[in-house]
């Protein structure tokens, strides 16, 4: 029965380690993929012409869990609300956090260019999202550092942190 529960308390602990080092890896291809969005909505609007609400929609085609579930809340909301498109990205954004592993730095920069959304002309507007690629560019760069240099400390740690757990039980 002690080593039932033994080894229970060190897969769990395994599987927390395991867990911590997957968000690393996600965090980082999300970033990679909110690029990937912003060239998408910047070719959209600037070279197809299309509304924000169309592009954001095209966009949010073009993406994976769970970025797309923002940028499809963000179309549908434009489509259907009688609010600013700023008001609508800043409240989609703070929805739709929790089901990110965005850090904060990349929220912010989320939260920035939600800032001048709608309010500029096209050339200005566009220049905004090269802004906002250029700062996931950075956080990119952070991420993969991050995810190289704590991605086994944390699989090792869950791993460890386990045996430490029934060693110190026992």
């Amino acid at each position: 029965m002690k080593l039932l529960g033994a080894l229970l308390i060190i897969a769990t602990t395994t599987m927390f380690g395991w867990e911590f080092s997957r968000r690393l890896t996600r965090r980082t291809k999300q970033i990679r993929y909110l690029k990937i969005a912003f060239e998408a909505l910047e070719t959209e609007m600037t070279f197809s012409m299309t509304p924000l609400p169309d592009a954001c929609e095209k966009v949010a085609h073009q993406l994976i869990a769970p970025l797309n579930i923002f940028f499809e809340d963000v179309a549908e909301r434009l489509k259907k609300e009688e609010k600013s498109a700023t008001s609508i990205w800043n409240s989609s954004l703070k929805k739709w956090k929790g089901k990110t592993d965005l850090n904060t730095a990349e929220l912010n920069i989320l939260n920035q260019f939600g800032q001048t959304l709608g309010q500029q002309d096209l050339e200005s507007q566009r220049k905004q999202i090269r802004l906002a690629i250029s700062y996931f560019n950075q956080e990119e760069k952070q991420a993969l550092e991050d995810q190289q240099k704590f991605e086994s400390m944390y699989k090792s740690l869950g791993f460890l942190g386990g045996v430490l757990l029934v060693l110190i039980m026992l």
